[in-house]
Parts: C-alpha cells; structure tokens; sequence
C-alpha cells in the first residue's frame, strides 16, 4: 500500500470539498436533503480521493491520455509547459476545454505539425493556453458566466445553457479529475490577436468611428496592450443618426477637441462585461460599479426590461472579445455633457415650478457652476401641488423664504451620487447637513427617502439629475447622539429574525442580498458600537463580489458575522449595566 502525504491529501480534499459544498447548496433545504447528497457527492469522488498521490492522481493529463478521442489534443498537451502543469501537479486546479480529434479535423490540413514545429512554441502555447482556465469550475459556475478569463489572460465568451463557447460547442459529458474538470467541445478555439482597434476595422460596421478615431489621435488608446478596456462601439448606422451636418462637423480641424472628448467618451479602462465575468472582473450593472470613460465623465447603465442602455444608447451586442479588452456594440452616439444641471432643468418643462422656487431661493446660482458637484433629486411639476406644499409655493413671500429655501436644500446634494446601480443603502447629506437615504432592494428601482426615482442619473457637467414625483418630507428622526447600544442590538436581532424567515423559504439569495442591505445601513448607523475589526468583517461579508453560485453559503457566512456582531453588541451592553449597577449598588440586581 502507498502512503500518502498530508499535504496529496489535504489538496485533493480541498477539490473535493469545492464541488461538494456546491453540489449540497444546490438542493439544500434541510438538514436531512444536505446528508443525502453529502453521501452522494462523497461517493463521487472517493475515487479521487484514494489517489491524492500526484504520483498516482487522475490528474486532466493522464485523463486525456486515456481518452482516444483527445489524441490530436494530447499531442499538443505534451509539448507545452501547462500540459505539464495538467499533468502532474495536483496543488492547483483548472478547467480545460479539449476539443475532441473530430474538432482538429476540422482546421486547414497541416495546422496541427504547423503548431509542433519547435519554431512555433509561443503560438503553441498560446493557442492551448486558449483552452485552460485557471481554477476549477463545474457547470452550475459556467452556466451563469458570459465571460471567461483563460490562462493567455484573454478572453472568451461562453453560454452554456445554449452549449456554445467561443465559436464551439459544448459536446460529450463533464469530466472531473484529482487536479479539475474537462468539458469536450467541437471546435478548436483560436485565440485572438486583434486589439480592440483591429477588431473594430475588421468588423466593417464601424468605418465612421474608425475613421473619427483615427482623426482624433485616439489609435494608440485603442491598441494599448499593457492595459484592459471596454469599448462602446457605435455603428455606422448610429453616427448617421447624428444630424448631417453635425457629423460632417466632427471631422473639421477645428473641431478637433470636440471629436477627441467624443471618441474618448467611448472607452473606458478596465473591463466591465455584460454578464458575470470570472476572473475577478467587475460587471455592468453590478451596485456601486460605475465605470468611467477616459473623457472623465461616468458611463451610466440601465436595465430596462429587456433593454440594456449606456449614457441612453441601446447596448445591440455584448462581451466581443479582444486581445485588450472587451467590445460592446451601441446604436448611438454618447456624447459627453456639455450642460449645466440648471441648464438642464430649464429644457425640461416638467421641472418649470422647481426652477422657479430655485431662482426665488438663491440656489440656482450653484447649481449653473463649474465649481462644484452636485445631485439633485428634482420633484416634477406635479409635486408641488400636494399638500403641505401647494400653500408654501403659492404664499411664501419673504416671511416663507427660508422654509422654502429649508424645503428645496433637502433635494440637492453635495457630489455626485449615482443612484441607478447604488450599495442598497446610502445616507447622504443634504446641503443643509440634513440626512436623506438612497436605497435599492433587489436590484430594482432606487427610492430617496422612500420616494421611488422616476428618472436616474441625467448627467450634467457638474452632477447628475434624478427626478421624483413626490417632494422629499423633513422626518423628524433619532438624533444620532441619541441612538444606544440597545437600538444597534435591537437592530442586529431584527435582521437576523428576518434574514432567517427569508432563508427557510429557500430563497438564499434574497436571504443574502437582505443581509447586503441591513449591513450597509448598520455601517452607516451603528458603527460605532462595534470595534473596527468587526466593522471589517461586516464590510467583507456584505461585498458584492458577484457570486455565481453557494448563494446559501454567501447568507450563511452574512448570519454568523451578523450573530458576531450581536454577541459583541451584547456584552458591551452588558459591561454598561454592571458600570452603572457598581456605581449606584443599592439598586436591586434584578436577573443577577
């Protein structure tokens, strides 16, 4: 008998386990579902378990090489320095997409010794590299990816609910190994070349904003290789929305700033997918994730039904890869702000009474600079004629002034806050230091102090416009030097009752996002009842980080920080009562 090392083992249990927890969380309901599929998953992988050995371990490598079907594959495994990693080194694992003999035969005759030959070997190692995923991934992690990061560093698109990845598809059954798991695919996948410039000249749609990159100095932007981007490709078709002699004027010389902010306003640094992306990268969508273009004003992301839009322009195709970023194709031109945001009042006849009241209050003054940045939450028309509203509008005079002038200061906000994909909860203040709170629940429509937002985000140079149908209340509110330690327990023990109810229903990710919520808003109020290390786990645990799957693991880990908190919140309470019963200890000790 061999024996096996602590270590073998502790490396093939740590795959094992990955599948394992995620399997079981799938169908978790009950202590009771959990075991049954804990013994299955268990006898799964006993096979793996018994030849945690690298020496012996059903590493991928010696999986292909039992597989006559994978004899092209293996031929280009066994030259290349991660086929070695597949083969013999179980301390890491991966995913690896082996396209099966019948997918080589499909290449132009003689591709395959072109590859072998020695002169080759950076190609070689690209292209297989292409296939190989740097962590394991089963399928209920592929399914809800659109965006996969291989070992090249580039990237590739997958949908594996229609079988399709890259340019192949999805063939044959999934097969776990000591070191990761195959997926069989028909087609050899070729890694791109082209940056994200090449890409945009070969499609043949994007002529005209080729031409405007080129006309802007922009090129070097688009094929740097030392950097990842998002590139939001308008159309030919969508520049010739442009009015004619708009778009003839971009190409004049002086308008040449004026077409670089433009081209500029379309590229963004980092890479934002469209769906969820492994390896680390953040996704549209995603709250608090803004991106920002090179111009320096923020993209702003929509979901609307079916729709998705950037800066208002209909997002048609998604997640094109490149060999420096990512391609996402629009029907319109964004062009940056050029307006002020009382600029951008005034053009809209459903804000004429705030513009007025802002005119008689002296806050329009601020609100037409460049000096500072402001959001305002800017009530329609409509607003203003509710009660008690209506009458202060309509009889302010100069005894009023400053109750209005009181009113309107609790919609304009200093910075700029986005509201359409914010952290579910947000306190923020006023220009007048009164507090008002952004909040989004599931992903859906923001509200500000419980006012549904119409409208989000309209970008001006100096800030943002949300319109709101109803006038924000002044509440008349705790004052904060009056909140104790028995409201922060109270609190934590709500949430935990509440975040529960939620979870036995089987709804983990409810469960979780509540979790997301309540601890944004502890942060905000409580704090400062906890230590620092809590509040970093706090801030840890409720991270969206864009979980594909465990979602019953992800509210699972929220309870215990939140029960953390509690315990810690308890015992402060605790040593406050004994400092007060010693300092007054003819008082009965009730309960002691």
């Amino acid at each position: 008998m061999v024996t096996r090392t602590s270590a073998s083992r502790e490396s093939a249990f740590i795959f094992c386990h990955k599948y394992i927890i995620f399997f079981h969380l799938l169908s978790m309901k009950t202590f009771t579902r959990f075991s049954v599929t804990l013994v299955a998953s268990l006898s799964i992988f006993s096979s793996i378990l018994q030849s945690a050995n690298p020496a012996e371990a059903k590493t991928i490598g010696r999986t292909i090489r039992e597989m006559p079907e994978l004899s092209s594959f293996l031929q280009l495994l066994e030259k290349t320095g991660v086929g070695s990693t597949l083969s013999e080194s179980t301390s890491t694992s991966y995913t690896v997409f082996a396209p099966t003999d019948a997918a080589f035969k499909k290449l132009p005759e003689g591709t395959v010794q072109t590859l072998l030959d020695p002169r080759n070997d950076d190609r070689l190692e690209e292209v297989f590299g292409f296939h190989v995923k740097e962590t394991s991934e089963a399928p209920v992690f592929i399914e809800k990816y659109s965006l996969l990061r291989m070992t090249t560093r580039q990237f590739l698109t997958v949908n594996y609910k229609k079988e399709k990845i890259g340019d192949a598809r999805f063939s044959g059954e999934v097969i776990p190994c000591s070191n990761g798991v195959i997926y069989l695919i028909d087609t050899v996948l070729t890694p791109t070349t082209d940056d994200l410039f090449q890409r945009l000249q070969k499609d043949g749609r994007f002529t005209i904003f080729t031409k405007a990159i080129t006309a802007s100095r922009q090129g070097k932007l688009f094929q740097n290789m030392h950097g990842l981007y998002t590139t939001f490709a308008p159309t030919d078709d969508a520049f010739k929305k442009l009015p004619p002699q708009v778009l003839e004027s971009l190409f004049l010389p002086e308008n040449d700033e004026r077409l670089e902010d433009i081209i500029k306003h379309h590229i963004t640094e980092s890479v934002y997918a469209y769906g969820k992306s492994s390896g680390g990268r953040r996704s549209l969508g995603v709250s608090d994730v803004t991106p920002f273009s090179a111009f320096g004003q923020q993209l702003n992301y929509k979901l609307q039904g079916k729709h998705a839009t950037i800066d208002g322009a209909k997002i048609t195709e998604t997640d094109i890869p490149c060999a420096n970023g990512i391609i996402h194709v629009i029907d319109s031109v964004i062009l940056p702000a050029e307006s002020s945001l009382l600029e951008m009042l005034k053009k809209e006849k459903r804000f004429s009474t705030l513009v007025r009241l802002l005119k008689e209050t002296g806050l329009d003054l601020p609100l037409a600079s460049s000096k500072s940045l402001y959001t305002i939450f800017a009530p329609v028309n409509e607003a203003w004629e509710k009660e008690p509203y209506k009458a202060l509008v309509q009889n302010h005079g100069k005894s009023g002034a400053e109750a209005l002038y009181g009113v309107l200061a609790r919609h304009v906000i200093v910075g700029k806050h986005v509201s359409q994909n914010p952290k579910p909860y947000n306190k923020l203040r006023a220009i007048h230091g009164a507090p008002i709170y952004l909040t989004q629940v599931d992903g859906q429509f923001s509200r500000i102090s419980g006012i549904r937002i119409l409208e989000s985000d309209s970008e001006a140079f100096n800030g943002l416009i949300n319109a709101i149908g109803s006038v924000i209340p002044d509440p008349m509110e705790l004052p904060e030097k009056d909140i104790s330690t028995v409201d922060a327990i109270l609190f934590v023990q709500n949430t935990l009752e509440e975040s529960s109810q939620i979870y036995n229903k089987g709804e983990y990710e409810a469960s979780w996002r509540n979790y997301i919520l309540r601890g944004n808003e502890f942060l905000t109020k409580y704090s400062r009842f906890v230590s620092s290390s809590q509040s970093n786990k706090l801030r840890n645990v409720i991270f969206d980080d864009q979980p594909v799957a465990q979602l019953a693991s992800e509210a699972w880990k929220s309870r215990n920080v939140f029960r953390d908190l509690l315990r810690e919140l308890e015992q402060r309470e605790d040593r406050i009562v004994d400092s007060y019963i010693m300092q007054v200890p003819e008082r009965a000790r009730f309960g002691r």
